[in-house]
């Protein structure tokens, strides 16, 4: 009975441990997809990209593909909502007040393969509209019109319209045939346009 019992166990072990491998080897497979993606995405563009060339970068067939993410479009919606993660991420670890949060994202748009991905190719391929309900969206929500204090600097409707010029600056950077200079530009009117909205300073005279 006893032997029996210790079989039992060593035979369930063994099913976990073979269950985990599999989950880890699928996680693997999975990560090496998407990181040779968006490497071929963010040079050559979705367009001039091939799933066969997703799969010779990552060392593989095309089959683990189709079966993780099922086409070429959803293999890109898969890479750029990882991109959006990164912008998130950025955000939300970011201290200081909403200038700070914007010129932390504009390092972001310095990167020629964010940009190619994010800012060019998503809004075209994706659509535009998608932002208004993305994470970035609700995250630079969060975050815009507030001081370090966490007061509110700007009415709601402002902080709605600022979040779609700062999305259009975040566009035109990827456009710009110098994104390095054009975020530069974006950053110094990002900034004059923050300050503009600032409440006076308490005890401040205002003529």
């Amino acid at each position: 009975m006893m032997a029996r019992a210790r079989r039992t166990r060593a035979e369930s072990q063994a099913t976990t441990r073979a269950r985990r491998t599999q989950a880890e080897r699928r996680a693997t497979t999975r990560a090496a997809v998407l990181d040779s993606a968006r490497r071929l995405f963010g040079r050559k563009g979705f367009d001039d990209t091939t799933l066969d060339e997703i799969a010779a970068e990552a060392g593989m067939t095309i089959r683990p593909i189709y079966h993780y993410f099922g086409s070429k479009l959803e293999l890109f919606e898969a890479v750029n909502a990882a991109m959006e993660e990164r912008i998130v991420a950025t955000l939300q670890g970011t201290t200081g007040d909403e200038l700070a949060a914007w010129r932390a994202y504009l390092e972001l748009c310095e990167d020629p393969e964010f940009r190619r991905i994010v800012l060019v190719d998503a809004p075209r391929v994706l659509g535009r509209e998608r932002w208004a309900a993305s994470e970035v969206t609700r995250t630079v929500a969060s975050r815009l019109g507030r001081g370090e204090r966490g007061e509110s600097l700007v009415p709601d409707l402002a902080a709605r319209m600022l979040i779609a010029a700062l999305a259009e600056a975040a566009l035109a950077i990827g456009e710009a045939d110098d994104p390095v200079r054009a975020s530069r530009e974006a950053g110094e009117l990002a900034a004059r346009l923050f300050e503009g909205l600032r409440p006076p300073a308490s005890g401040k005279e205002t003529s």
